[in-house]
């Protein structure tokens, strides 16, 4: 539009926009994992209905929230809970361990975020997959 902004000031401003989003993102990405410390903690290294499917729920709603923080990482581990969480939701076993090392890696993932590296995070959702599908298979 004449007399409207620049190029280079619509995208200045488009990119100010997506840090905002980005940090709205990891405050609530912050407080989704204290409620899921709270969570692992109330469940007391067993199996609580109640507690699991909380837990479930919350993991599961804040999947997608990182991708608008451009963190596929945080992502894919909250993907990775979520499967464990449901297997747990459905089998009714508990494996505090499990849970716990998800847990870590969210919190790592947080305090890196920008940092780390990504080979480095590969291998540690690899890993992470990998505790998933071995709690489901028993």
């Amino acid at each position: 539009m004449p007399g409207g902004k620049t190029a280079g000031q619509a995208i200045a401003d488009a990119e100010q926009g997506l840090a905002s989003l980005q940090g709205e993102s990891m405050a609530e990405l912050n407080r989704v994992l204290v409620k899921a410390e709270e969570l692992n903690a109330r469940a007391d290294g067993k199996f609580n209905a109640l507690v699991v499917n909380a837990f479930y729920d919350l993991i599961n709603g804040a999947i997608g929230l990182p991708t608008a923080g451009k963190d596929r990482a945080i992502d894919t581990m909250l993907v990775s809970l979520a499967d464990l969480l449901d297997y747990y939701r459905t089998s009714g076993d508990w494996d505090d361990k499990s849970v716990q090392v998800h847990l870590s890696t969210f919190k790592l993932l947080l305090r890196t975020e920008g940092i780390r590296d990504p080979e480095g995070t590969d291998m540690i959702l690899s890993g992470l997959r990998k505790v998933s599908r071995k709690a489901a298979k028993g």
